[in-house]
C-alpha cells in the first residue's frame, strides 16, 4: 500500500515516478479511491492555505483607504510645512550686503 501511496503522491506533486507503477496502482479500485482521497485532501489543504494568506475584501478596502489617507496627509503636511517656512523667512530681516565699519570716535 505504501508503494501505491508513494507513486500517487509523486504523480500529484509533479515529482518523477515510474509510469508502470502508476498503471498498476490505478488498475486496482483501492488505488483509484486513494487517488480521489489524495486529490480531495490536497484541495482542502490548498484552499485553507490560500484563505489564510489572502486578505478578505474588506481588509483590502481598508488598506486602500489608509494608503489614500496617508497620501493626502503627506501632501497636506508638505504644503503646510512649506507655507510655515515661507512665512518664517518673510519675518526675518534681510541679510546685509554691505558692512559699514564703525568709526572710532566723534568728530
Amino acid at each position: 500500500m505504501s508503494d501505491t501511496r508513494d507513486v500517487l503522491s509523486a504523480f500529484l506533486d509533479d515529482e518523477p515516478f515510474d509510469p508502470n507503477e502508476l498503471t498498476e496502482a490505478l488498475a486496482e479500485s483501492s488505488g483509484r479511491a486513494l487517488l480521489i482521497d489524495l486529490i480531495a485532501l490536497r484541495h482542502v489543504v490548498r484552499a485553507d492555505a490560500i484563505a489564510s494568506v489572502a486578505p478578505p475584501r474588506f481588509r483590502r478596502r481598508w488598506i486602500g483607504a489608509l494608503v489614500a489617507a496617508a497620501v493626502v496627509l503627506a501632501l497636506f503636511g508638505g504644503y503646510r510645512i512649506g507655507e510655515l517656512r515661507a512665512a518664517a523667512a518673510a519675518q526675518r530681516p534681510p541679510t546685509p550686503t554691505v558692512i559699514v565699519p564703525a568709526s572710532s570716535g566723534w568728530q
